[in-house]
């Protein structure tokens, strides 16, 4: 199994003018290197938290000025930094996408170190609830995340070991509902996941064809529903606890508007429809675990669990305890256990990464598509 610290993904150099940030030109850059020995204590502090800012928040310290820069094979516009490594072996992957306005984010990715044998190996996509990037750290109530950390629970309760899945975290810079902005270019989420994160992940699987399974609660089970509704060709499952699955306003909150643009758009995204319209690719087998557990969505998991059912989209309906609404509120090892049942008899991806993915259009593609 390769190390997380070495460069895994497939690229060709990035132009020799992209650096890890934009603040300054290279001439510039080498007069400050040569004179930070000259500088005062305070200067040097300035130019240490400048590059930090540069990475993003909570993501592990180093100066990233020479940090190698590289495009992704495949994707449509991401580079990838050289990664930093904690001492849990998370790999923090600087990334920048066109997607995404070209800003710095930091892509989390935990591989497995002894897998469990008899499990194919897959790729779990945790997607956040939240913006920025939660610290290993955080616990309930904790500062950096309101709703916990899903990569942190995940791997607290080893599950890239005991189910040999390769997990990945994207962050964002804006509070995520997955869909791209019809009025923002810069604000493409759902392109950014389809088009830029998926080709990244894929170089995880080390040649073999990946299963790409998504996991979420709240805001990001609506995206995991989103995702696999609308491109069940480059996902094979979900597991989708606590969400408000029956959104149909784009002011219900505030950041829907950042993420669709319009309520026209946002009509696009609405998941009933997605079920009645879009919902053949995932009759014919399991791929979706959904909980009603007793928490701030029931209404909304339970509708949804009706809504699948009168579409005869086979899922798996996890009921049980009270819990609070939280990546840490004992919900998630159920979710994963339930994922890995329904892989199980997934047969092997066979159309490829996503490239050659059966003509399965972009999310990019399928937004202008919408639209004649």
């Amino acid at each position: 199994m390769s190390s997380p610290s070495k460069q895994l993904i497939s690229v060709y150099d990035a132009p020799s003018q992209v650096v890890a940030c934009d603040y300054a030109d290279r001439d510039a850059r080498v007069n400050r290197e040569a004179g930070v020995r000259k500088m005062p204590l305070a200067g040097v502090l300035i130019l240490t938290l400048t590059l930090l800012w540069c990475v993003g928040v909570d993501t592990p310290a180093d100066s990233r000025v020479h940090a190698h820069w590289a495009y992704v094979g495949g994707a449509s516009s991401l580079m990838v930094g050289t990664p930093m490594v904690d001492s849990h072996g998370v790999a923090y992957y600087p990334v920048m996408s066109a997607y995404q306005g070209s800003q710095t984010q930091i892509v989390r990715v935990l591989e497995p170190t002894h897998p469990a044998a008899g499990k194919p190996p897959r790729l779990l996509y945790v997607l956040p609830v939240d913006a920025g990037v939660d610290r290993l750290t955080s616990r309930w109530g904790g500062r950096s995340s309101r709703w916990g950390d899903g990569l942190e629970e995940l791997r607290r309760l080893d599950v890239a070991n005991r189910f040999n899945m390769t997990l990945i975290a994207p962050s964002f810079t804006y509070e995520p509902w997955y869909g791209d902005n019809d009025t923002d270019q810069t604000r493409r989420m759902e392109s950014f996941v389809v088009n830029d994160l998926v080709p990244f992940g894929d170089t995880f699987a080390h040649g073999a064809v990946p299963q790409r399974l998504l996991i979420g609660f709240s805001k990001s089970g609506t995206g995991a529903l989103i995702l696999i509704l609308r491109h069940p060709a480059i996902f094979q499952a979900a597991a989708v606890w606590d969400s408000p699955a029956q959104l149909s306003e784009v002011t219900a909150y505030p950041g829907l508007l950042l993420n669709f643009g319009t309520q026209k758009n946002f009509d696009r995204y609405y998941i009933p429809a997605l079920i009645s319209n879009s919902g053949d690719a995932l009759k014919h087998q399991n791929r979706l675990w959904i909980s009603g557990d007793q928490a701030f969505f029931t209404p909304d998991m339970i509708q949804l669990h009706k809504q699948l059912t009168a579409a005869s989209i086979p899922h798996t309906w996890a009921t049980g305890n009270t819990r609070i609404h939280h990546w840490q509120s004992g919900w998630l090892d159920g979710a994963v256990v339930g994922l890995d049942a329904i892989t199980s008899v997934i047969p092997p991806n066979d159309h490829g990464t996503l490239s050659t993915h059966n003509g399965q259009r972009s999310a990019e593609t399928l937004a202008v598509a919408s639209k004649q």
